[in-house]
């Protein structure tokens, strides 16, 4: 089932309604382009929506959709007596193999593709585990969007466990000054933040979090000079990094943090939590040695299925477990290049391909320059993320027009706006004329005139 909500209460009643129903939850941001809805309505055979009435026209044109509107069953519930309500629990035949919900996510084909997690893989993350203690009286702070998995942590961590879940609002968490005071108003204990999120609350507010008793952060590499500096002014009862793809279920591995030193340069992402296995392995899928690097698998009971109606990736992805005795145990290719540390803790430190991580959103560069090939005023483009401050990532585009036409940054922009979410347009398109690459290029053509291939080479 679809779910079109704004991050609220509703957000949290439209998916435990689903699940009880006996579904699986699809969410669907209201803020990404129509286009975009579309196409995740009509890959994840999407037969019934759950929504909000206000967020509901994109949908309209779906004739066989089935809509829900959750303000009118609110209504309904409202006018129904007590002794018209039915108490019995709802009978359905899910198990923990059954699926929980779809997230979907970039895809290095041009097209996003979708995550199918089950019942075990949520359970595993946030009941019996390693990393955390949920207690009662804790309160959880839901700040992440229902289509990123870091709520599956926020909202089931809460259910599951019978602690409070608090809403925090979207503009109260973009100003880390007023985010701040509501953890402080909200008497907040746990909470999870992307690691960009956490450096602007770090850098302006370091004593935000000291009333805590957990604050866990990751999605990208970490400052230590910030992490430093809340452990200094203001540090929580436990600081984790996490480190964890949405195929794995929002959390794979963690590091308590307790000092940094100045000469700190990278945090561990740590050891794997409960219930699930971990192996750094060469091209040969052969063990690799402390302190060598390789490519991270992830196994155990937090894997996703694999990604629906995608059987080749999957099966490219996810491949059968060389060291379980189960046929049917599967290990997912991360695609993070990393190595033991000589404490047995894992130390993150390059992708191999071309996904990256910006503000902790996860992004296939290949999935912007697929959209913009398709533009008819292009002949060539290019996609890069440049860092030209420490911290400050940014997605750049680089492109080619094509011969008789004149291209505008402007265009290319609204462009991608009508295909991409908006943090997967680039803050910068430029002409490959101011490329810094050409002028490498250019500057090596001219010292070394004699070059055979200069000919070929179009500067």
């Amino acid at each position: 089932m679809g779910l079109c909500v704004e991050r609220s209460l509703a957000m949290v009643v439209g998916m435990v309604a689903i699940l009880k129903a006996g579904g699986a939850y699809v969410p669907l941001d209201p803020a990404y382009p129509p286009e975009r809805l579309a196409f995740m309505v009509q890959d994840a055979q999407i037969s019934v929506l759950v929504g909000q009435a206000n967020l509901l026209t994109p949908f309209l044109e779906h004739k066989a959709l089935q809509i829900v509107v959750l303000e009118t069953g609110s209504e309904s519930l409202a006018s129904t007596t007590a002794s018209q309500e039915n108490l019995n629990n709802l009978v359905t035949v899910t198990t923990p193999e059954s699926l929980a919900y779809i997230i979907y996510t970039s895809g290095s084909t041009g097209k996003p593709k979708g995550v199918t997690v089950p019942h075990r893989a949520v359970n595993r993350l946030v009941c019996n585990t390693n990393y955390i203690d949920f207690q009662m009286g804790d309160r959880i702070a839901q700040v992440s969007n229902a289509s990123f998995d870091a709520a599956t942590f926020e909202v089931w961590g809460a259910l599951l466990n019978g602690v409070q879940l608090v809403g925090i609002d979207r503009e109260v968490s973009l100003s880390p000054q007023s985010f701040a005071e509501a953890l402080k108003t909200q008497q907040i204990t746990i909470l999870f933040l992307t690691t960009a999120l956490f450096n602007q609350i770090a850098n302006q507010v370091p004593d935000a979090f000291k009333a805590m008793r957990y604050l866990l952060f990751g999605g990208e590499i970490s400052n230590p000079t910030l992490v430093k500096r809340v452990l200094e002014q203001g540090a929580p009862q436990a600081l984790l990094h996490v480190y964890g793809p949405t195929e794995n279920t929002a959390f794979t591995t963690w590091y308590p943090i307790q000092t940094v030193t100045d000469s700190t340069t990278n945090l561990p992402i740590g050891k794997p939590i409960a219930n699930t296995q971990v192996y750094i392995l060469d091209e040969q899928l052969q063990l690799t040695p402390m302190g060598i690097p390789g490519e991270l698998y992830v196994g155990g009971d937090g894997l996703a299925q694999g990604y629906f109606q995608r059987a080749e990736v999957t099966a490219e992805c996810f491949i059968p477990d060389p060291f379980s005795d189960n046929p049917l145990a599967r290990l997912y290719r991360t695609g993070d290049w990393v190595r033991y540390r000589s404490d047995g803790d894992i130390e993150f430190l390059e992708r191999i391909d071309h996904q990256v991580k910006i503000r902790g959103f996860r992004i296939e560069l290949g999935e912007i320059e697929a959209v913009l090939s398709q533009h008819p005023d292009l002949k060539e483009s290019t996609v890069i993320v440049r860092e030209d401050r420490p911290g400050d990532k940014r997605l750049v585009v680089y492109y080619v027009p094509q011969a008789t036409q004149q291209v505008t940054p402007e265009r290319l922009r609204h462009s991608l706006a009508a295909k991409l979410p908006d943090y997967m347009v680039p803050g910068f398109l430029l002409p490959w004329s101011v490329c810094p690459l050409r002028r490498m290029a250019r500057s090596i053509v001219e010292r070394y005139p004699a070059l055979p291939s200069t000919q070929a080479i179009a500067l």
